[in-house]
């Protein structure tokens, strides 16, 4: 039997692929690797129910995607491992790093893998990390109550102005004020309940 190979956009986190293998199983089928962006399967293309996967996927965010280019696939990879850097090495994602780490990982020139990059999705390798920092800055502001200066530390960034002025632009408002419309939002809604 052969297996089946799926390509996932939006799987960004280690919680996307639990969730990700929690719905093939719920499905029957039987998932051999589960990865950022990328399923093995040990079911065969012709017996799954292509519908039914493609709606549970879709209802948590997910969207299998049908045919990606060489460039697509690559830059699907290059997705994964900045989020699984993200994940558990965030300093990796430092301003020169993660260059490194990519050419590492990929085995490629980090000028190619940065072209490759910015020619499919129309914005710089490197403001895409810094988007996903920011990112994941907003959820630790929003979800935790860790001090602005450690959720810095916990992302990688060097000090808390570094990660203030990134924010700043990303957000167009500083982690403190964004923390704190947060806070207002939860009494308003609160509130609101009562």
């Amino acid at each position: 039997m052969a297996s089946t190979l799926l390509y996932i956009r939006h799987m960004v986190c280690v919680k996307c692929i639990l969730v990700v293998r929690e719905q093939l199983v719920e499905l029957g089928l039987v998932p051999l690797r589960v990865e950022l962006g990328e399923v093995e399967l040990r079911d065969d293309a012709a017996t799954i129910d292509w519908p039914r996967l493609r709606q549970c996927l879709e209802a948590e965010g997910f969207e299998i995607l049908d045919q990606l280019s060489p460039q697509q696939r690559l830059v699907a990879q290059i997705k994964g491992i900045i989020a699984l850097l993200l994940a558990t090495e965030p300093a990796a994602l430092r301003s020169g790093h993660f260059s490194r780490q990519l050419s590492e990982r990929l085995q490629r020139r980090f000028a190619y893998l940065s072209d490759v990059f910015s020619a499919t999705e129309g914005l710089s390798l490197e403001h895409y990390v810094i988007r996903q920092r920011v990112e994941a800055a907003r959820c630790l502001l929003r979800e935790s109550t860790l001090p602005v200066g450690r959720v810095a530390r916990e992302l990688g960034y060097s000090n808390l102005g570094h990660l203030s002025r990134q924010f700043q632009r990303e957000t167009g408002t500083s982690p403190t004020e964004y923390r704190q419309q947060c806070l207002t939002t939860s009494v308003s809604q609160l509130s609101d309940e009562q």
